[in-house]
């Protein structure tokens, strides 16, 4: 199995950019299901492993996706959530009267978004709106949990744990051990504005900054349960000159990947020490 990185001219795997699996189109965002591959692209297309398999109605912004074993969910713009049924998608009606949707905003004042999913070892499913916090979604239905105005970017849960869960907030790393209280870390960061996180072994990955249009971004790495964050310095920039965007960190077979610009970057030892990996891409926007 083979990192992919998305970018905004198509997808690649990791060891080649000049051979696409997917070419010509933006990539919102990309995911794994064990040797299969689904993406999804900025004109509304959902592709499995190179083939698309279904395409959003017109206005629908597709900006995630989250494979299950029993199904496929793609969360979008107006704060949507679709299933891929076939060569087509269905909405989620139940997620369309969610509770407290009538508060969830941008900070702009346009409509929210479905930005991130993630789903635990016990399949529950939570669901990232932006803004609106982060809803959980299982046999009693949607409820929220964490705070709306918490400004969540992304959130990630741990396949292999039931109820731990993590987000990248604009006010720091907000975490879970049972999918219900949410408590916040910010100690080391040198500010608490978080766009990407990522779980690699025992060890958090967490990118921070000063705000959306921050020239102050770094990378840090933290104990899964407590403590102070430190900067990942050793073989990365000390600065990256806007945020480390959320999708952009991926974990495979414990190796852990970060992609900025047109570089990505591996660590072999939990986010000790990288080295570039690959790089020559077109403004990366994904990996998995």
């Amino acid at each position: 199995m083979d990192l992919i990185v998305g970018t905004a001219a198509g997808l690649f795997g990791l060891d080649d950019p000049t051979r696409p699996l997917l070419v010509g189109t933006r990539i919102n965002h990309v995911a794994r299901a064990g040797d299969s591959w689904w993406a999804v692209d900025g004109k509304g297309r959902v592709h499995r492993d190179g083939e698309q398999v279904a395409q959003a109605m017109d206005g629908v912004v597709l900006n995630c996706l989250l494979p299950l074993e029993d199904r496929v969910l793609a969360g979008a713009n107006d704060a949507r959530l679709f299933q891929v049924d076939g060569d087509h998608l269905v909405e989620d009606t139940g997620f369309a009267e969610a509770p407290g949707r009538e508060r969830w905003y941008t900070p702009w004042g346009g409509p929210p978004d479905v930005r991130s999913m993630g789903a635990d070892a016990a399949g529950t499913v939570y669901v990232n709106v932006h803004v609106g916090g982060i809803l959980r979604y299982d046999d009693d239905g949607l409820n929220p949990t964490l705070d709306q105005d918490a400004d969540v970017h992304q959130v990630i849960a741990d396949r292999n744990r039931t109820g731990t869960v993590l987000a990248a907030c604009a006010r720091g790393l907000a975490q879970s051990s049972d999918g219900r209280m949410f408590g916040y870390r910010d100690d080391g960061l040198h500010a608490s504005y978080c766009r990407a996180v990522a779980l690699v072994g025992d060890t958090i990955l967490l990118s921070a900054s000063t705000g959306p249009r921050s020239n102050r971004a770094r990378l840090y790495r933290g104990d899964s349960t407590s403590g102070s964050f430190e900067a990942c310095l050793d073989g990365l920039p000390e600065w990256f000159g806007e945020n480390l965007d959320s999708h952009c960190l991926a974990v495979l077979d414990g190796v852990a990947y970060a992609g900025h610009g047109d570089t990505v970057w591996r660590s072999d030892d939990e986010g000790f020490t990288w080295a570039e990996a690959s790089s020559g891409f077109s403004s990366i926007t994904c990996l998995a």
